[in-house]
């Protein structure tokens, strides 16, 4: 089979759109992967903090990295804290700048 010079661009782009879903689901698994390691399940999925079910549908993933980062800030700018009434403020954690990220495509995917 012969490919006419109209398959190329189309071929570009399905690559492009793999290589894009992997790299998404990807840095799901790893955001994952930290939420176990840094012992977030154990508030998180215990009840001594907010379900994170639907919470890719409330927050972008540049409000879960500064969230992240420094939960402080995201207090200030809501003027509010904790974010969700009965539970403790979320404590900053020890994580890397990759765990981070990582967490926050984890979250965003949480729909």
């Amino acid at each position: 089979m012969k490919l006419r010079l109209w398959h190329w661009p189309v071929l570009v782009i399905c690559l492009a759109v793999a290589c894009v879903a992997l790299y998404h689901d990807h840095q799901v698994t790893e955001g994952q992967k930290a939420f176990a390691r840094l012992g977030c399940e154990s508030c998180h999925l215990a009840g001594g903090a907010p379900s994170l079910e639907h919470v890719g549908r409330k927050y972008d993933r540049k409000t879960f990295v500064d969230f992240l980062s420094d939960p402080e800030t995201i207090y200030a700018r809501r003027a509010h804290r904790p974010l969700n009434h009965g539970y403790e403020p979320m404590p900053r954690l020890p994580a890397s700048r990759h765990d981070v990220e990582a967490l926050s495509w984890f979250l965003a995917a949480q729909r």
